[in-house]
């Protein structure tokens, strides 16, 4: 059996930005708007912005990608252990998810946190997809605040997989096939409402296909250095 290597179809990377307008995907050209302007330093990880979530910042694309049945999300953040929001002051706030409204009652892929049932751990870090229901890893997995990670979210077709800094930090076996809900792509804030995680955002790349382990640890590699990890 042929397999296809996974596909990049986003890429973000702030050490590019231009210093002003949208922030602008390098693959297809998507744009994302920089809401209630958040900062941006060319030097801090080599090129960053910075989300405050007490000031509703956060980023979009008005449209998505196709839908994926497998993918790959990645972001390289720096997180600082903040929420913000009405849901449980912040519960649900996502580095990457798409925009959710209901109809089509689907979500492609979120990196976040994916839990907003009353009383859910607020600093809860899962990857997953909704279609439904949501299908996530464990609500149990916490950052450190105050660091620099890569964090990226898998999914093969039976099974969903969160690495963080190169090791495989939580996984599950799920069910169902993930789609688009084509209404766009959010970057730190949850996928309906108004709540936002808060830090530094410097690259973000989503791929059409499961990168494995050797795809993590290619993209730890390539870009450790430059964020001090």
């Amino acid at each position: 059996t042929i397999t296809s290597e996974p596909t990049l179809m986003l890429s973000l990377d702030a050490a590019t930005y231009s210093g002003s307008g949208d922030w602008i995907d390098s693959v297809g050209g998507m744009h994302f708007t920089l809401n209630n302007s958040p900062t941006y330093s060319s030097v801090t990880g080599g090129g960053s912005f910075n989300f405050a979530a007490a000031s509703s910042q956060w980023a979009n694309s008005a449209t998505s990608l196709s839908s994926m049945s497998t993918w790959t999300v990645e972001v390289w953040h720096y997180y600082t252990g903040v929420r913000s929001g009405t849901d449980l002051g912040g519960v649900g706030a996502c580095l990457v998810t798409e925009t959710y409204t209901g109809s089509p009652n689907a979500i492609n892929y979120s990196l976040g946190n994916d839990n907003p049932a009353s009383g859910a751990n607020l600093l809860d870090l899962q990857a997953g997809f909704w279609n439904g229901t949501w299908n996530v890893t464990p609500a149990n997995y916490q950052l450190a605040a105050n660091a620099w990670y890569q964090i990226v979210g898998t999914y093969n077709g039976s099974t969903v997989k969160l690495y963080v800094n190169n090791v495989l930090a939580q996984s599950a076996s799920v069910s169902g096939t993930p789609t688009s809900s084509g209404l766009g792509i959010r970057l730190m804030r949850r996928w309906d409402n108004a709540d936002y995680w808060d830090g530094r955002l410097a690259i973000v790349k989503i791929y059409d296909g499961d990168i494995g382990a050797a795809g993590v640890a290619g993209n730890w590699n390539a870009n450790k250095a430059r964020f001090g990890l």
